[in-house]
């Protein structure tokens, strides 16, 4: 019964579950790799670009520049010419990372990697390479990844993903922002021995056959310079309210089926009334009527709307919540 947005970049519960998901797949495909090569090296990588305030323009030169790192590197694999420090890389898992400094107003891009390698990198001659790359910056970071006892490369895997865990570093104004500029673009990959690696798509892990008891969490968003998701009660479920629910909740669907069947089975003729208005589908549940709501929440929602510069109409997320907005300027 999980509904998510599933809008990574904006939500970060929906970022958090994206993340363990792929924490969880790429570390079953690195423990599997080093199992059949045991002479690779796990490291964790850092790229960075220079500082600004323009997050589309650094972003985008940060992207540029990795392309053209990954494009030599393949040269070199399929030609055997233009040999770098970057080519000892035999597979590695990448995410891209923007994080404003507020002191400075300026926001800071970077590449975080985790690699496996079949020599150790030389990180004087890498960072002059990315140098010459770039034009801009010499900082890359390269350090060996630590396996931890029982839980294996899983917190280094984490701190690739953790673009999708640190959400509440930045404030919603900036989140908003950032999903303008990075919506549509791919931040996350991987190449060489770690590729192919599937994420699920679906939120919800594949459960078992059987009565099984379940936990039902209410989570309440906490609006504020920074947002999050706070766990406002929990109950437990036996199996047979459970079971009852989805009898309950199946016997709904199947009514409001028959009926927009039935109706949708009519003639066009029949369809319509003795007055001529066409036949409407049973509303589920009663709506609040616009001139119904407190004058103080029109003018709180019109302020809200002059503050995020009307883009608040172009989020597919919430379609009702856009009505209802609508209804109450109209209002």
């Amino acid at each position: 019964k999980l509904r998510t947005c599933g809008q990574h970049l904006l939500c970060p519960f929906c970022a958090a579950i994206r993340a363990s998901r792929a924490i969880q797949r790429y570390v079953e495909r690195i423990d599997q790799v080093l199992h059949e090569n045991r002479k690779l090296k796990p490291v964790l990588i850092t790229l960075t670009v220079k500082n600004g305030s323009d997050l589309a323009e650094r972003s985008e030169h940060l992207m540029k520049s990795f392309r053209k790192l990954l494009e030599r590197r393949r040269d070199y694999e399929k030609k055997g010419r233009g040999f770098n420090e970057f080519c000892k890389v035999q597979g590695a898992m990448y995410s891209y990372e923007n994080t404003f400094n507020e002191k400075t107003g300026e926001w800071h891009p970077h590449i975080h990697m985790f690699a496996l390698v079949d020599q150790w990198i030389d990180q004087q001659e890498f960072s002059e390479y990315w140098h010459s790359i770039t034009g801009d910056s010499m900082v890359v970071d390269v350090r060996r990844a630590k396996k931890e006892k029982g839980h294996g490369y899983s917190k280094a895997a984490a701190e690739v993903c953790k673009y999708a865990l640190k959400f509440g570093d930045l404030s919603v104004e900036k989140t908003w922002e950032a999903f303008k500029v990075l919506k549509g673009k791919r931040l996350t990959g991987s190449f060489g021995l770690l590729w192919g690696v599937k994420i699920p798509d679906t939120m919800t892990d594949d459960m078992p056959e059987g009565d099984l008891p379940y936990l039902e969490m209410l989570y309440k968003f906490a609006y504020g310079k920074k947002s999050y998701y706070d766990l406002a009660a929990t109950r437990n479920v036996e199996p047979q309210q459970a079971d009852r629910m989805r009898s309950e909740e199946e016997g709904t669907n199947d009514r409001h089926d028959r009926s927009r069947a039935v109706v949708e089975a009519m003639p066009a003729e029949v369809r319509t009334v003795a007055g001529g208005a066409p036949l409407r589908r049973p509303q589920q549940g009663r709506k609040k009527q616009h001139w119904r709501i407190p004058p103080q929440t029109r003018v709180r929602v019109r302020q809200r709307i002059r503050k995020w510069d009307g883009y608040l109409y172009n989020i597919d997320l919430f379609p009702y919540v856009e009505h209802r907005l609508l209804a109450f300027i109209e209002g």
